[in-house]
């Protein structure tokens, strides 16, 4: 007998998910995703590449939510344009670098199960198991494929994003095993994207979300309609890993917890490569710092976490985009070394007039080392020199509370006090009979004319 297929074995493992047999801390941190997901969604949806991405699928009539706009569209429409708002602010979830965990999984996976839990109604039951579907594949996969796939310079996101955005939406629709199998192997021939957009700063690295959500929504539709595919799309000797790879990959299944527990949760606007440095000036540094600043020597190790491997965090100025200066190792520091609001991407978007963070950031030297933490060093003009260094990773890993706080923060700014019944409501999502009870929310509340109250006048 023939032995079944990498996608088929990975289908039948995600499959047997069910939000009754899931630990607890399995549930509680897909409720932390979906929360943390939509709060920078949210916050990012009037953005320009959010509004960019807006503007060219409002057209697409449809039932599904757009979070953060009126009028509804098609749930392919949807899936992109809230991957595209969920991934512009870089403040996603993370993996450790790398293939690991899927990247941002929660840039494509929760934009796509939402949009395909509002075209069915699905209960909250149903979005929970496709939201651990969805990270639990690319989490497998992230394992088991070569890491020369990310040295040939294809980008994780998008080489995996498609097939986790397949899994969630497969596994809400009630997909057979063989239905999903053939869902995550149509969706890995979607699989693109690379890094130059993060040199220039283009919208390119967002939609690479958007196209990941969209096309594992179509791949799973594919399936479903009776779509076959190949039983060793991934590794085959022209499948997944040999072509983007160039080699095979590991054939093992043996992760002892679910990958959305494995997860990081970004705090600042930044690169994950950044991320440790912030918390590092911003926690130990007296910031914004007093006085002229003469030179700034930071050094980071050369680990997934804080190197400058990622397309262009190590670049030099001029920082002219968004992103540019969102990617940027020098930049992000210079604005955290003057008491800029680092965690609010919207900083980062108006950050080009800010002259004295540019002027400081061209005098900031980057230098790698083979320590285990970051350092960073300080000396101004009088004379006086700050210093700080040591392990700031568990700022990637905030409490449950924590996140819920950053949620109200983002989400009452855009749906004002919609943002005090959506907490609650994901706090108890298996609990909710429709999803759509939850989507209304995250729409734009109706306001009255500012001439309403004159017309009430005597």
């Amino acid at each position: 007998m023939t032995e079944p297929g990498l996608s088929a074995r990975i289908a039948e493992c995600l499959c047997s998910l069910c939000v009754d047999n899931l630990p607890e801390r399995t549930i509680e941190a897909a409720k932390d995703r979906l929360l943390h997901g939509i709060g920078v969604t949210l916050v990012s949806s009037q953005l320009a590449a959010s509004s960019i991405a807006w503007r060219a699928v409002r057209s697409e009539s449809g039932t599904c939510t757009v979070l953060g706009r009126s009028g509804q569209v098609s749930a392919g429409a949807a899936a992109f344009a809230n991957a595209v708002a969920a991934h512009n602010s870089l403040q996603e979830d993370c993996g450790p670098g790398g293939l690991s965990e899927g990247s941002h999984p929660g840039t494509y996976v929760l934009p796509a199960a939402l949009a395909a839990a509002e075209q069915i109604r699905a209960s909250g039951r149903q979005l929970l198991q496709a939201i651990v579907s969805g990270y639990e594949a690319v989490g497998m996969l992230g394992e088991l494929a070569p890491a020369s796939i990310v040295a040939r310079r294809f980008r994780p996101l998008g080489v995996l994003g498609p097939i986790g955005s397949a899994a969630a939406v497969a596994t809400l629709w009630g997909a057979s095993p063989s239905e999903l199998a053939a869902a995550l192997s149509i969706a890995a021939n979607a699989a693109s994207g690379y890094g130059q957009g993060f040199v220039a700063g283009s919208i390119e690295p967002y939609v690479h979300a958007g196209y990941a959500a969209r096309n594992g929504l179509l791949a799973a539709t594919l399936a479903l309609a009776g779509g076959t595919a190949s039983p060793d799309s991934f590794e085959g000797p022209y499948g997944f890993f040999q072509t983007y790879g160039g080699e095979a990959g590991r054939i093992s299944l043996t992760a002892e917890e679910h990958a959305i527990t494995r997860l990081g949760t970004k705090k600042y606007a930044a690169c994950l490569q950044n991320q440790e440095s912030l918390e590092l000036i911003l926690e130990r540094l007296p910031v914004p710092i007093e006085g002229s600043i003469r030179t700034v020597r930071l050094y980071r190790p050369a680990t997934p976490n804080n190197g400058v491997a990622s397309p262009g965090v190590g670049t030099h100025p001029p920082y002219e985009t968004m992103l540019q200066r969102q990617m940027s190792a020098r930049f992000t520091a210079a604005a955290a070394l003057l008491g800029r609001p680092v965690d609010d991407v919207r900083y980062f978007e108006t950050a080009g007039s800010d002259g004295p963070v540019a002027q400081l950031a061209a005098r900031i030297e980057l230098i790698s080392t083979r320590e285990a933490t970051v350092r960073i060093e300080v000396e101004t003009a009088d004379g006086r020199t700050h210093c700080a260094d040591g392990d700031m990773s568990a700022a990637l890993f905030p409490a449950s509370e924590e996140i819920r706080r950053r949620f109200r923060s983002r989400a009452e700014s855009v749906i004002g006090a919609a943002a005090g019944e959506v907490e609650p409501l994901i706090a108890k999502l298996e609990q909710v009979p429709d999803v759509n009870e939850l989507l209304i929310l995250l729409r734009p509340q109706p306001r009255e004319p500012i001439y309403a109250e004159h017309r009430r006048l005597p």
